[in-house]
């Protein structure tokens, strides 16, 4: 019979991993990294995906092990509540996408018939804390806006576009001169901007995690709409199509042809830069800090005040879901200190709830 050393011995749930050729790990660490270069780069469909369980193993769980020496099979409850006491201390909303994560590596290395399998039950959950929405009043938002058109940034039209249509900041960024209809006064939002990531090992080889950004379909068919622009935008188009016309003469071949937000050297905008710059300019003006996403929730706060029917106001707002889309419209009436008073189809709500 073949000797092996301890350093090697393994338990009867990784022999069943190794038969199926995947490397047994000796630490906790290793069995993360090995975990994440065999199975999920090579299961993974989605390339943000597997970007997540890198950021989550290499940035979030790995700093904050209470002991990296620990062998995996020696892992119990309380070593993994360990760490997520000490990554909530850091983040609570971290704590609880670390808590997610652990629940799916748990089901990934370890077979219902072990009794390893119990640690899915015994670990402490983590839930991601709400925020509610900063709204405005109206001193403050017209205090934003006149700043903002003043702004030498150029990103007035894309915070209006927030503001006064609802659109979210990808749907913003993917816009083109067509997506909007002079005569009929509307915009038809038919997909969005948003970053993709490309996943990789720490060392910067051909997997070296990277982030670009590209064109995307939209999620759902709820989010494929047409929405009305209130008139004095349509100006502000006018205006920024000049101001592209000019970054397209000095920046050739660069920009994507027909895009609406283009950055000064002919890119499209990130939602990172608008924010940090609707962040500078709020706090210029001893504003309440805000993003785009509160801008949007400022649209919804003016909807369902002058919009009773509720069916339009979820297709307006781009959801299909009527239990997420009327609990978010009573806490923002909550905010206001106000009663809501839409019209809402009750039996399809808790049709959703269940």
């Amino acid at each position: 019979m073949r000797k092996e050393s301890k350093e090697m011995a393994v338990t009867a749930a990784t022999m069943k991993k190794e038969k199926r050729n995947e490397p047994a790990a000796t630490t906790f660490v290793n069995y993360l990294e090995s975990w994440y270069q065999n199975k999920c780069l090579s299961n993974s469909t989605s390339s943000s995906t597997a970007a997540y369980y890198h950021w989550m193993i290499f940035n979030v769980i790995e700093p904050s092990l209470p002991d990296k020496e620990r062998a995996v099979d020696d892992i119990d409850a309380e070593y993994l509540n360990a760490l997520l006491a000490c990554i909530n201390q850091k983040n609570e909303n971290t704590a609880a996408s670390a808590y997610r994560f652990l629940r799916v590596f748990i089901k990934d290395r370890f077979e219902p018939d072990t009794g390893d399998y119990e640690l899915f039950f015994q670990i402490k959950k983590y839930s991601v804390l709400e925020k509610n929405p900063v709204l405005y009043t109206p001193e403050q938002l017209t205090c934003l806006l006149s700043a903002a058109k003043k702004d030498n940034t150029s990103h007035y039209l894309e915070y209006a576009l927030a503001l006064y249509c609802g659109l979210k900041p990808g749907e913003i960024l993917g816009l083109k001169y067509d997506s909007f209809d002079l005569e009929a006064g509307t915009v038809t939002i038919c997909g969005l901007h948003a970053r993709n990531y490309v996943s990789a090992d720490r060392n910067g080889g051909d997997n070296s995690q990277s982030l670009k950004y590209s064109g995307r379909k939209l999620r759902s068919d709820s989010n494929y709409r047409t929405v009305p622009v209130p008139e004095f935008l349509f100006d502000e188009i006018r205006e920024r199509r000049y101001l592209n016309e000019g970054i397209l003469l000095r920046y050739p071949g660069l920009a994507e042809e027909g895009a609406l937000c283009l950055g000064p050297y002919g890119k499209v905008k990130t939602l990172p830069t608008l924010n940090t710059r609707l962040k500078k300019i709020t706090q210029s003006y001893g504003l309440p800090r805000i993003s785009l996403g509160d801008l949007r929730y400022m649209y919804l706060a003016d909807l369902i005040k002058r919009e009773k029917q509720f069916d339009k106001i979820m297709k307006l707002f781009g959801y299909a879901n009527p239990y997420r889309m009327l609990n978010l419209c009573q806490q923002i009436a909550d905010i206001q200190g106000e009663i809501l008073t839409v019209n809402v189809p009750f039996p399809e709500i808790f049709y959703y709830k269940m």
